[in-house]
């Protein structure tokens, strides 16, 4: 009978420690779920900002204030690389750009002009380029016109009566030999007028045409 009673006992003890054993193992847990916890929302909290600080490189060009080639965070959308350029002029065609696209690195963003102000600066280069040829072509033109007034106003005329073989081979298409021939036709007969020329071997109505404003009857 004491034996059983000393049984029950023990019995009742084993089963008390297990149980006081069980709670504070249960507690133990608990403090620890805080702290556990905490770490994981630093971990969380370093990788977002580290997220945040990379950025990427991207050009902006176009119809904006200041194009060129930004750093901008790699979450931003084009809409805000557009802001880091300036923003966008006045001749903008905003329609024409997806603004709330993400970014990425090595990306051109490019703002095109209005359809309106693109045909208007094309027709204003359209009009310079051709009030610059004009201006061009009419200075050409009087150029020219001054230049053969100079010239045909600068001409000595040639007396095909008196003039020697060498002066008449200043004569536009008379060489040597035909200057010669000129000598000879004269000394049978003077020339009475410039047609007269028409009698020299050589000298056809076309070489007439070329002589006449170089020539003179003395």
């Amino acid at each position: 009978m004491q034996a059983k009673s000393k049984k029950l006992i023990f019995i009742t003890i084993l089963l008390t420690g297990c149980i006081i054993t069980s709670l504070m193992s249960t507690n133990d847990k608990e403090k620890a779920l805080p702290g556990g916890s905490s770490l994981q929302s630093a971990q969380g909290a370093v990788t977002s900002k580290a997220a945040q600080a990379k950025t990427v490189r991207v050009q902006v060009s176009g119809a904006v204030l200041e194009p060129g080639i930004y750093d901008v965070p790699a979450s931003c959308r084009v809409e805000e690389a557009i802001a880091a350029a300036g923003g966008l002029t006045e001749n903008a065609d905003s329609e024409r750009v997806n603004l709330v696209r993400k970014v990425r690195d090595g990306m051109h963003i490019r703002v095109p002009v209005q359809k309106a102000a693109r045909t208007s600066r094309t027709q204003r280069k359209s009009a310079q380029a051709t009030a610059s040829y004009s201006a061009s072509s009419t200075k050409k033109v009087g150029s020219t016109r001054a230049g053969t007034e100079k010239n045909n106003s600068a001409v000595q005329r040639v007396r095909i009566n008196s003039a020697s073989a060498g002066e008449l081979q200043q004569l536009p298409g008379i060489g040597p030999a035909l200057a010669q021939r000129i000598v000879e036709t004269r000394s049978r007969g003077r020339f009475a007028s410039v047609e007269d020329l028409l009698r020299v071997p050589g000298i056809g109505k076309a070489k007439l045409a070329k002589l006449r404003d170089y020539v003179e009857v003395d």
